[in-house]
């Protein structure tokens, strides 16, 4: 179920829910929906350039070796491709956030998440 289908099921659920993941991501609840819709834009760009590298994957081989760019090439331009949708994301974070937000997410990105959701 979409998430205003859920809000409008349960408002007061709804609510708690919005106020306990605005207060694990340090920002304030009012600007919960522009970091829930930026994150969305960033996942859907993400699923739309691996859908179109797997496209590309599935499409016949160039006639020669010695024309276009190798797999490890394609490899690299995905990750900067990838790169760049998440610079952009956290740029548009930076500009549209209150100071205390920003410094809020930042702290939970380069801390909690680093350390305990993302480990690398």
């Amino acid at each position: 179920m979409p998430r205003p289908a859920l809000r409008a099921a349960n408002p007061a659920s709804a609510a708690q829910l919005d106020q306990q993941m605005a207060s694990l991501l340090q920002v304030d609840v009012k600007e919960l929906p522009y970091v829930i819709t930026n994150t969305q834009k960033a996942t859907t760009s993400y699923n739309a350039l691996t859908a179109q590298v797997q496209a590309g994957a599935k499409s016949p081989p160039a006639p020669t070796k010695t024309h276009g760019p190798s797999a490890a090439q394609l490899a690299a331009e995905q990750e900067f491709q990838r790169a760049g949708i998440t610079v952009e994301g956290v740029r548009l974070l930076f500009l549209n956030l209150t100071p205390a937000s920003w410094k809020g997410l930042h702290g939970y990105i380069t801390g909690t998440y680093k350390t305990t959701v993302y480990k690398h």
